[in-house]
């Protein structure tokens, strides 16, 4: 009988198992260190736990992990409070991921979201670089006319395929 039971767990689990199938999971343990943070979430269908992990020093984990937090009504430094919460897992194929960062699994998402995704990203690149507005002076101050010319031309057609992107998406 046991050996039944095992067989209707397992295709019960496989059924679930659905490329784009969104399941409601229970996080049944958070673990927050100093480089990484491991979610342990687990299906009431499924005896397996479903593990999470985050790298703190990834951006795009950090990313990832700020819309979890956020979807469920938290802030990023309240990760720990997600210990209990139901969250959204979507099934990609070879893994459970939860929904809130479905536009940066592959293959899903909208090209508005991608774009802005990276936009974030690109912005967090640069508040990291302090001294960034300091050498940007220093380059103009020392350029040619030549360069300046250079510079404003590409700067131009930065900005209108920057507000090409923004229409368009």
């Amino acid at each position: 009988m046991a050996e039944t039971v095992t067989e209707y767990e397992h295709l019960a689990a496989k059924k679930r198992e659905r490329r784009g199938n969104a399941e409601l999971a229970t996080v049944t343990d958070v673990a927050v260190g100093r480089e990484r943070v491991v979610l342990t979430a687990t299906f009431e269908w499924s005896p397996d736990p479903v593990r999470l992990s985050y790298d703190l020093d990834d951006d795009r984990d950090v990313l990832k992990l700020e819309r979890l937090t956020e979807t469920a009504g938290f802030d990023f430094e309240q990760v720990a409070f997600l210990d209990g919460e139901t969250v959204e897992l979507t099934y990609t194929g070879g893994e459970w991921v939860p929904s809130a960062h479905r536009a940066q699994v592959e293959g899903q998402g909208s090209a508005a979201e991608t774009f802005r995704t990276e936009l974030q990203l690109l912005a967090r690149e640069l508040a990291r670089a302090p001294n960034l507005p300091r050498r940007a002076i220093r380059a103009t101050r020392t350029a040619s006319t030549r360069q300046l010319i250079v510079g404003v031309i590409l700067l131009k057609k930065l900005l209108i395929v920057g507000l090409l992107a923004w229409l368009v998406l």
